[in-house]
Order: C-alpha cells, then structure tokens, then sequence
C-alpha cells in the first residue's frame, strides 16, 4: 500500500526533509521504500515548485503502525508549529503539532482517523 505524506509549516521543505531522514535513520522502517515523486510546476508558477510530498510503500504487516509512531515522536520534537497530512487509498488524516506534545496521543489520533481496512483485506 502507498502512503502519502505531506507537510504544511512556515518551513515546508525543510521540514519534510527533516522527517524523511528521521524515518530513514529509523531501523524498524528498513522494510518501507520511501521516495520523493518528481514537483509539479503549474502553468502560472513563474518560480517553479519544491515538491513537499514524501512517498511510503509500506509492505503487509505492521508497518504502518511503525511508520505512525515514527512520525508521531518527529512531531513531537518540532518546536514550531506543523501539519502532517497522511493520505492512504483507505482515507487521509490530518494531524498538527504546535510545539512539543504527547506522541502516544498523536499515534492514537493516527491509527483512530484512519478508515479500518476493508474486511477482505488481510492485516
């Protein structure tokens, strides 16, 4: 399954550089292939477009709940405020950080949003 996530801050880029390479430093995420699809430069763009969208391919398996408790502790450690956007093909959550917070409750919030699988899906 494909995981999309994205970053909203006054650093956008920075910010989704600084969470790829957490993710990446992270040794129970080795089975996740994580990329950064080309940016989309629209017609009126004059100075093109930094793409902030980070690509997870996340195999069967506990993966995802790795993957939401890693971007749950980076969320914690931001001292400014940030959005993370997580879309899957089962739905997309949002969750926002303004500052050190709980990551439990992040990681809760991330599980709980997101749609549960269909029933002939396998875990």
């Amino acid at each position: 399954m494909d995981i999309t996530i994205s970053v909203e801050s006054d650093q956008s880029e920075p910010d989704l550089r600084s969470l790829e390479d957490w993710l990446l430093r992270d040794r129970r995420l080795r089975s996740i292939r994580f990329s950064r699809p080309e940016p989309v430069v629209e017609a009126d763009d004059m100075g093109g477009s930094v793409g902030t969208i980070l690509q997870a391919s996340l195999a069967a398996g506990g993966a995802g709940a790795v993957l939401a408790g890693a971007v749950s502790v980076w969320l914690q450690n931001r001292v400014t405020q940030v959005r993370v956007r997580v879309r899957s093909p089962r739905g997309s959550v949002v969750v926002e950080a303004k500052g050190p917070g709980d990551p439990t409750v992040l990681i809760g919030r991330i599980l709980e949003e997101l749609p549960a699988a269909p029933a002939d899906e396998a875990p």
